[in-house]
């Protein structure tokens, strides 16, 4: 079991299992996901449910996440009524993403307790101060009389929430010396 803080639902998950926790990390990590629900009920008690592991709430539309292999349909059954549609997530899809998931295991702590108006401000400012080969440890010299970890949250935060990104964190460990750079028009997020 794994008891972790969700910035984007500002409360505590329990999660059961590596794969839910990697999931999990995706969720939060991916700014067009708004809100999620782990261990979500199915619409309609009347249906079979999947079980789905998570809803998630991604561009405004709803969306069911569930681990594992999705089941086989016999071709010759009737066809079902329309139900939601689940999205199955495999083990190896998740693997796939492992130095992100694990970068975003290490940020995402960072944003325990990061909402007040003058840490807001802090964050827009960063992104503004942000170039396209901008560090975290050059953003951090940039505003050395604020704190070093308020600005290396700063950016983890606009980080979450899609103002920066960065393609370091998909494929290489993430440190001071990972770059970011403001999200530009047309630019999809480095986190899809």
């Amino acid at each position: 079991m794994h008891h972790v803080w969700a910035p984007k639902l500002n409360r505590t998950v329990v999660l059961a299992g590596r794969d839910q926790l990697h999931l999990w990390v995706m969720l939060e990590a991916h700014p067009e996901i708004s809100r999620y629900c782990e261990r979500p009920t199915w619409p309609d008690e009347n249906e079979a449910s999947p079980e789905p592991d998570f809803w998630a709430l991604r561009d405004g539309s709803a969306v069911w996440l569930a681990l594992g292999d999705a089941p086989q349909s016999d071709p010759n059954a009737a066809p079902l009524p329309a139900m939601p549609c689940v999205q199955w997530v495999h083990a190896n899809a998740l693997n796939q993403h492992r130095v992100w998931i694990q970068n975003w295991l290490s940020l995402l702590p960072y944003l325990g307790a990061t909402s007040t108006p003058s840490f807001d401000s802090l964050v827009a400012q960063v992104v503004q101060a942000a170039d396209p080969e901008s560090s975290f440890d050059d953003l951090e010299r940039q505003f050395s009389a604020t704190d070093p970890l308020l600005v290396r949250t700063a950016v983890i935060a606009a980080l979450h929430q899609g103002l920066l990104v960065s393609q370091d964190l998909q494929h290489q460990q993430w440190g001071r010396s990972t770059r970011v750079s403001k999200l530009s028009k047309g630019n999809p997020h480095a986190t899809r």
